[in-house]
């Protein structure tokens, strides 16, 4: 059985009466509290759920937004090595094509998820490498905003 050697509060749990000294703490309670907290480089968090017990899950911070243009007609396009965890892929509003982007394989005419103008995709995926565009029209714009 371990020690709390320096106790550290919760704002959004406050403990009664207010833990002194160096509370002696089981094995399977530390574990348990390890699972309920995330630590987001600055300070300890509690994980929340809602009543349905869904996780309360947020977004990672972005780290990149790339604006890929159409070269032509039927151009493609296949990112660089760029890990990421989560994508988001805008088909510029005043767009006049179609955009299609497929994960793994390259994408062509009628080949993945279209995208009109104003139109967009939110997804997972680990690697920028894996996102492929295909432009049916000339000028068009992606806007493809990726996370960590």
């Amino acid at each position: 059985m371990g020690e709390i050697l320096i106790p550290f509060t919760f704002e959004d749990m406050p403990v009664r009466p207010p833990l002194t000294g160096r509370p002696r703490i089981t094995d399977d309670l530390q574990q348990t509290l390890a699972c309920l907290v995330g630590w987001d480089k600055t300070t300890r968090r509690l994980v929340f759920v809602n009543p349905q017990g869904v996780l309360h899950i947020a977004s990672p911070p972005v780290k990149g937004i790339i604006n890929q243009q159409s070269t032509g007609v039927g151009s493609t396009k296949q990112f660089t090595d760029i890990i990421t965890s989560e994508v988001m892929v805008r088909s510029k509003p005043n767009n006049g094509g179609r955009i299609w982007l497929n994960i793994g394989v390259a994408a062509a005419d009628n080949v993945g998820y279209p995208l009109d103008g104003g139109e967009w995709v939110n997804f997972s995926i680990n690697n920028l490498l894996n996102l492929h565009l295909y432009f049916a029209s000339a000028d068009d714009y992606a806007i493809v905003i990726y996370t960590r």
